[in-house]
């Protein structure tokens, strides 16, 4: 049911015909009561214009008491199409919040159901739409960024004693780099990256945040974490033989039980009295020693890269590299 505010054109009219009833009756009337009263026509004309004076105050009483009849009635259907027009804005934008709802829901399937594809183009490009939504999208960031490591952990996974791929797939890389650059501030305070157990070898991850990452029992074997946040990172019997660790912050990081880690790896990284080595690095890493005689990351001499050769060829443009 729908109000409006009374104009017609029959009302229009009718309020004509009164106004133009009103004059008449206060010009002639007053003529008309004194019709039989013998008096001078001085006195005449002034009865008649007090009598049209009191005549036109009377109707300006009434004509006041009806507008003010009419603006009460205006108001409230003024009152009405407003709440109207409220409830159907509110209605509409509840509306337009479920369908953006539902479209989000819509592309978090169908970027989920291109993860499973066959084609290697199609699963990259589930995982790219995931990245899109996680970064538009903080209530989503969290549950997406678990989808993408379990992902890993099912597409790559490793453990002691098994021979790791030369490298990892496209599309492992891809989730990997993706993990690498989430929007940091949209974590949840107690979630954690999850790739532990995950066959990681020669895994391009410079600058990567990691974070608090679980990488526990992961193969790291000529992984690149080169300036990688990896504070706080549980890393235990972790295999890092020649993991290129140059500038990564380490502080806090556990690597108890890591096999192949070497000293001279660590040369460059960021460490301090919190981070965990395994137990064959501790007395080259003696925090308990003198100040003067602690390693520093931020030696005066110029730094050479530790890449190793193979790494390093893999990571120059394809026209730089040397002919197989």
């Amino acid at each position: 049911m729908s109000s409006s505010l009374p104009s017609s054109p029959k009302s229009g009219f009718l309020s004509g015909v009164l106004i133009f009833a009103a004059i008449l009756v206060v010009m002639s009337a007053p003529a008309l009561w004194l019709r039989g009263f013998e008096t001078s026509p001085a006195a005449r004309a002034a009865l008649e214009s007090q009598g049209r004076i009191a005549l036109a105050g009377v109707f300006l009483a009434g004509v006041l008491a009806w507008c003010g009849v009419q603006l009460s009635q205006n108001l409230r259907s003024l009152g009405r199409v407003l709440e109207q027009g409220a409830a159907t804005q509110a209605a509409s934008e509840r509306a337009a919040y479920f369908s953006a709802q539902a479209g989000e829901t819509q592309r978090y399937a169908n970027a989920m159901a291109l993860l499973g594809h066959e084609s290697l183009e199609v699963r990259l490009g589930g995982i790219y739409a995931l990245e899109r939504l996680a970064r538009e999208s903080k209530a989503d960031h969290g549950p997406i960024i678990e989808v993408l490591g379990a992902f890993v952990r099912s597409r790559a996974p490793w453990s002691e004693g098994e021979s790791a791929a030369p490298r990892p797939s496209a599309d492992v890389q891809a989730v990997l780099s993706v993990i690498g650059r989430r929007t940091i501030e949209f974590d949840p305070s107690q979630g954690h990256v999850d790739l532990h157990g995950t066959g990681l070898a020669r895994a391009y991850l410079p600058f990567a945040n990691l974070a608090g990452a679980f990488l526990y029992e992961a193969n790291l074997e000529d992984a690149v974490l080169q300036n990688a946040d990896m504070r706080g990172a549980w890393a235990w019997r972790a295999r890092m033989n020649g993991t290129v660790l140059e500038g990564a912050h380490l502080e806090g990081a556990d690597l108890t039980g890591a096999s192949g880690l070497s000293a001279s790896q660590l040369k460059t990284a960021h460490l301090d009295s919190t981070t965990k080595l395994p137990e064959y690095l501790r007395a080259d890493f003696d925090w308990s020693a003198p100040a003067s005689s602690k390693p520093s990351s931020s030696a005066t001499e110029p730094k050479t890269s530790t890449l190793p050769a193979a790494v390093a060829e893999d990571m120059k443009l394809p026209s730089m590299r040397a002919p197989a």
